[in-house]
């Protein structure tokens, strides 16, 4: 169920969802003033006309504001006075009803065009959504990485906006899908940064496959912002350790780094599914099936007896990971703990 947290911010999301649509209209309406000026233009001509040369046969020319009204009527299509005498604003006056409906039609074309087709329009609306929403996440890159950090992140209701540099990405129609706004461009351009609202996001991620493309990025979001966290993947692990004490970056990762304890571990023991790093230490995170040595033990006793830390615990094919300290655990649960990585044949050797 959703927490207390998480409906008050999926509310003032949809405030702000609601807020950008009436900014995104607003700014829509500006495809109205060229239809617009050139309804009131002919409006103006037809005006001129009646009230200089719109006098029926036998008649007098119409006073000002009665050529006003006629201009305006046969704008609408409707006819208000006599025809006049002179052929050439009869022909004029002919042709006004076909104008006001071809100036009427372009307007509410456009208009609806330009309101209801918002993928056409990508980059308008990102901008114009971006700017209304705080505390969002701004990922760079949408590769294979960067698409299940997007998964993750939703998973989490953050609210994410992408930058992706090709616009034939595989991944781009998914996300989309998925309900993310993805703007096509070069994250290294500042200003597509700004128009992302840096300023007020909550942290922006950068998974692009190029080094010092994600260096780059990094440095132009810390120009724009000084305190925004910033998540970077870097290939070159040593470069990685020397950006994160140079640059002021909270967490920079070298995706090799990462990967290698798990695929080595995993290799040597099937039963590790997850690691985390200290400092220089490795920790793992191992997953046993209980048996009679670990059956009655606690969350407690296990860390007090065995230095095993309960992470999760399964009982009918169900994961659990908030597991109370003093939850007993019984034969056939499967648990998950975390134990250095020099102790794992130790924990292992307790499913007996």
């Amino acid at each position: 169920m959703p927490t207390d947290s998480r409906r008050r911010r999926r509310l003032e999301r949809r405030l702000r969802g609601w807020w950008a649509e009436a900014a995104f209209v607003g700014r829509a309406l500006r495809v109205l003033v060229r239809p617009m000026a050139a309804l009131v233009g002919a409006w103006f001509v037809g005006t001129m006309i009646e009230r200089h040369w719109g006098a029926p046969p036998g008649g007098v020319s119409p006073r000002w504001d009665e050529a006003m009204f006629t201009a305006y009527t046969l704008l609408l299509g409707e006819m208000g006075a006599p025809l006049p005498a002179d052929p050439w604003a009869q022909a004029v006056l002919y042709l006004m009803p076909l104008f006001g409906i071809v100036f009427v039609a372009e307007g509410v074309l456009k208009l609806g065009f330009t309101v209801f087709n918002k993928r056409d329009n990508a980059e308008e609306w990102i901008r114009i959504m971006a700017s209304k929403s705080r505390d969002h996440v701004v990922l760079c890159g949408l590769g294979s990485v960067g698409f299940r950090v997007l998964e993750e992140l939703l998973a989490l209701d953050e609210q994410v906006f992408v930058i992706e540099r090709d616009g034939d990405g595989e991944f781009i129609a998914r996300a989309r899908e998925l309900g993310v706004e993805v703007l096509i461009g070069d994250a290294r351009t500042e200003n597509l940064l700004r128009s992302l609202n840096v300023t007020a996001a909550r942290a922006v991620i950068i998974v692009t496959n190029d080094d010092l493309a994600n260096l780059e990025i990094a440095m132009d979001v810390r120009e724009i912002r000084t305190d925004v966290p910033i998540i970077l993947r870097l290939f070159d692990q040593r470069l990685a350790q020397k950006v994160k004490h140079t640059m002021g970056i909270q967490v920079s990762l070298s995706t090799s780094m990462v990967a290698a304890p798990l695929f080595a571990s995993a290799a040597l023991d099937t039963h590790v599914v997850g690691t985390h790093r200290v400092g220089g230490k490795l920790l793992l995170v191992v997953e046993l099936v209980v048996g009679p040595r670990l059956a009655g033990q606690t969350g407690t006793s296990l860390l007090r007896e065995h230095g095993l830390t309960l992470v999760a615990r399964a009982r009918d094919s169900v994961w659990r990971t908030e597991v109370g300290p003093d939850e007993t655990i019984v034969v056939g649960d499967r648990v998950q703990v975390m134990v250095p990585s020099h102790r794992v044949a130790e924990a292992r050797a307790l499913e007996n």
